[in-house]
């Protein structure tokens, strides 16, 4: 028995030894922590959304990979972004953000981003509260790099990335970043250039193809709108658009706060103006830009890819970016005498391409009755020719068509 119980404690002995040794090879050398914190100068380059920046750097680490670095920047007061940066700033061209971390929740003046043993990197307020993190506590992260193609990456001992940004994208594809129907599947705009948090539009990724959509940022919420549709082509897993100029590595495709997806490319054999437009969705040479339902602002009328005229009860009158919607009437009961229509005839809403998903043919009165009973529509599109009904809970951008669509626009009396 005696020997027995020798020969189990050797056992259980070597067994914590081998954890214990486990455990050590998988923690990230202390040569390859950090704790960095935002405080200090700003940097003085031009840079994108005009904001001001600070780089990540100390004497031991730098995170400069040409053109990729780290930053905080903000484009409000005391409200940081943890994000990658592509650009240099001895260039005399824009610098852009390509990747943003916590755009959702800024951190303070004094936060810290640590890189500890445990492998974990973590954006943390000053009082300790987390802001962000990648979740990888323990999970045999040995290092962290920011590589060429402007991955930053998180990767155990034999070089396996554990985490990396490319799988966690917000309104920017860099190349070789994606979407996937099984992780990530989604871009999101950005509210504006002085506002980073969620915008109102968001590209989905599906067994469809790609999807945009207006409101928000889920397909199955009542309030989401379709706004286009782009499916497989050729062998029916890619989607071509266009083909890009000069090196595509530093390239990038993005959702802007305007609802339009652009892609540019960056040339570093000029010294100025590097960044160059290569494609924009809504353009005069893909989809028309009138389709844009930002185009005009909040309200317009839309030719050939110009602003012209702002439809109103009085009939056409100028337009310009002031140009607000009609006040549409209260919502809960609609009393016959306090709504009314106005009528524009030969103008498409950017969802008439749709208009064949709807619902089976009706008399204009029979469409109108049902944006009178619904509180969110602004007014209703109508064909004449099909007899088809399109209500319009957000109207933007008409377009000015020579068909028989004809507008009609809610406002009370």
């Amino acid at each position: 028995m005696g020997a027995l119980n020798y020969a189990m404690l050797i056992h259980i002995t070597l067994l914590l030894m081998s954890l214990a040794i486990t455990t050590t090879l998988s923690q990230a050398p202390r040569n390859q922590t950090f704790k960095f914190i935002n405080q200090g100068e700003f940097g003085d380059q031009i840079i994108e959304y005009d904001a001001s920046y600070r780089v990540i750097r100390n004497e031991d680490h730098i995170f400069l990979t040409r053109p990729f670095r780290l930053c905080f920047y903000n484009t409000t007061p005391d409200a940081f972004i943890f994000a990658i940066r592509a650009g240099l700033p001895n260039e005399e061209s824009l610098m852009r953000w390509v990747w943003d971390a916590n755009r959702n929740d800024p951190v303070r003046e004094n936060a810290t981003l640590t890189f500890g043993r445990n492998g974990n990197f973590v954006l943390a307020e000053a009082d300790g509260r987390v802001a962000w993190q990648t979740n990888t506590a323990n999970k045999g992260v040995t290092g962290i790099k920011l590589l060429p193609n402007g991955n930053l990456v998180l990767h155990d001992k034999n070089g396996k990335f554990i985490w990396q940004s490319f799988d966690h994208p917000t309104d920017t594809l860099l190349a070789g970043k994606s979407v996937k129907i099984n992780g990530r599947d989604k871009l999101v705009s950005r509210t504006s250039d002085m506002v980073g948090s969620d915008g109102p539009y968001s590209i989905h990724l599906d067994h469809k193809g790609f999807t945009m959509y207006s409101g928000e940022t889920v397909p199955t919420s009542p309030g989401n709108r379709r706004l286009l549709q782009v499916r497989p082509i050729g062998n029916g897993q890619q989607i071509n658009q266009n083909r890009l100029n000069y090196n595509a590595t530093y390239s990038f495709l993005r959702l802007g706060s305007d609802g339009n997806l652009k892609a540019y490319t960056y040339y570093d054999q000029v010294s100025y103006l590097k960044w160059e437009e290569s494609f924009a969705f809504f353009s005069s040479y893909f989809i028309r830009e009138c389709a844009l339902p930002s185009k005009c602002c909040t309200y317009g009328l839309c030719d050939k890819g110009m602003c012209v005229a702002y439809p109103s009860p009085n009939g056409l009158l100028g337009w310009s970016q002031s140009c607000t919607l009609p006040r549409p009437p209260p919502c809960g009961k609609i009393s016959a005498g306090k709504v009314d229509y106005y009528k524009i005839v030969g103008v498409e809403h950017f969802l008439n391409p749709y208009m064949d998903d709807s619902e089976k043919p009706m008399k204009v009165g029979e469409c109108r009755d049902k944006c009178n009973k619904d509180c969110k529509c602004l007014g209703f599109i109508y064909k004449e020719d099909t007899s088809k009904c399109l209500l319009a809970p957000l109207l933007g951008t008409l377009i000015k068509d020579v068909n028989t669509s004809v507008g009609y626009i809610k406002y009370a009396r």
